[in-house]
């Protein structure tokens, strides 16, 4: 148990007092149990304090409650049973502000309250690790979600821009691997494009769906096989041509906003040559020559 919480359970012990001596504050029995390490009879019995109707409006017993289902949560694997544990804590510590009207517990509750966002943002990052995309658009969505809950006016754009660049990358090694599920090389579109949405100068997106579309096109003409006939071949010509299209406004965005950059030189270059416009092409390769070699 940290000093901050033994310092706010003797505060809490020194605000409580009894109803009679046959009919014990069932707050005290949480505390009692809590500072013994008993977390699993504390959470039984803050769960029956905060339905009581002495306690069903406090403050006091929504803070323990939350910081009680913290520490549960702490001690968990993770999952969705901990997920859940971590939810309850969010919602006691959120309840606690509400009617803690004169902010005597705002700094604990505060601080609690943001370890467990934290928390969920740092999960959907380990899921986005584990390419289990599911889990990770959820844990974001919790993070979110808590986040626009206790302010409203919060901002949560640079942590979209970042989680949805991620989400992309992730969908796009899984297309990589699978390139006739065409599905993950939408869903890797769309996490492009909602970065964009938020961001449109973003370097990293603009990239990202360049090379995207590019490689969908090559990859459509590097399957064809060799016994296939002269109309369908055109036709994949055709659709792969559209993808280089779609390429290009991407790739010459993320060149406008670094035109040094090597990859983006090498990425129109091979554009401008699949599109069949050499002049273009020439002019990109002589620009990436013309870099400094390390």
């Amino acid at each position: 148990m940290s000093m901050m919480m033994r310092v706010l359970i003797a505060f809490l012990l020194s605000m409580l007092t009894t109803v009679s001596w046959a009919q014990p504050d069932p707050l005290a029995e949480v505390l009692r149990k809590y500072q013994s390490g008993d977390l699993a009879g504390a959470r039984e019995a803050v769960d029956h304090a905060v339905r009581s109707e002495l306690h069903a409006e406090n403050p006091e017993a929504w803070l323990l409650r939350g910081f009680i289902y913290k520490d549960l949560f702490k001690g968990m694997a993770a999952g969705p049973q901990a997920d859940e544990i971590r939810q309850q804590a969010l919602e006691s510590l959120y309840t606690c502000m509400a009617y803690d009207q004169p902010g005597t517990y705002k700094d604990n509750a505060t601080q609690a309250y943001d370890f467990l966002v934290r928390s969920c943002f740092n999960d959907a990052a380990k899921a986005l690790n584990a390419q289990d995309t599911e889990r990770a658009q959820k844990q974001f969505t919790n993070y979110k979600n808590a986040v626009l809950r206790l302010d409203p006016k919060a901002s949560t754009t640079e942590k979209e821009v970042e989680f949805g660049n991620a989400l992309g990358t992730v969908h796009t090694k899984q297309f990589n691997a699978f390139r006739t599920d065409t599905v993950l090389f939408d869903r890797a579109v769309d996490a492009f494009m909602r970065v964009l949405e938020l961001e449109p100068g973003n370097y990293g997106a603009n990239y990202n769906l360049a090379t995207l579309y590019y490689n969908r096109g090559v990859y459509n003409i590097q399957a064809i096989s060799a016994d296939v006939d002269i109309p369908t071949m055109a036709m994949i010509q055709m659709v792969s041509k559209e993808f280089f299209m779609k390429a290009l406004p991407y790739m010459l965005k993320a060149h406008e906003m670094n035109p040094t950059r090597r990859e983006t030189l090498l990425g129109l270059e091979g554009i401008y040559y699949s599109l069949q416009d050499q002049e273009n092409a020439d002019k990109f390769r002589q620009l990436f020559e013309l870099l400094p070699q390390h």
